[in-house]
């Protein structure tokens, strides 16, 4: 299985924000002056980013360089972040009901038999 380079993650974060954005490819590309082609070649990571062009994706996306560059989602932190991201644009009360659903989720799990997590990194368990 192929390594996952920076450029592969950035363009999965860029297509993560700009779908929870409900935002097409052609409104991106409009927006920073490309061809769509060329937003979905950057989203796919045949095409690196310039800091340019990173620092135009991260004003149209509404986020931060860091967000779109950070590889590691592995922490809580980021996950924390990666669900506030996706729920901000929702109403108030759809924010509430999906944080209760979390509560809800992490009750059940907490309640079960300890499991062994598989780490993709070393293979082991």
């Amino acid at each position: 299985m192929k390594e996952r380079t920076v450029t592969d993650h950035v363009g999965a974060a860029i297509a993560a924000r700009r779908k929870a954005k409900g935002l097409t490819q052609a409104h991106i590309a409009e927006a920073i002056g490309v061809e769509k082609e060329t937003v979905s070649r950057m989203e796919n990571g045949v095409i690196s980013l310039t800091l340019t062009r990173l620092q135009q994706m991260s004003e149209v996306l509404d986020c931060s360089l860091s967000d779109l560059v950070r590889t590691n989602a592995h922490d809580s932190h980021s996950q924390s972040q990666n669900i506030n991201e996706l729920i901000q644009s929702l109403p108030v009360g759809e924010r509430v009901l999906v944080v209760n659903f979390v509560a809800e989720i992490v009750k059940v799990l907490k309640s079960r038999e300890p499991v062994q997590h598989y780490d993709s990194s070393s293979g082991r368990r």
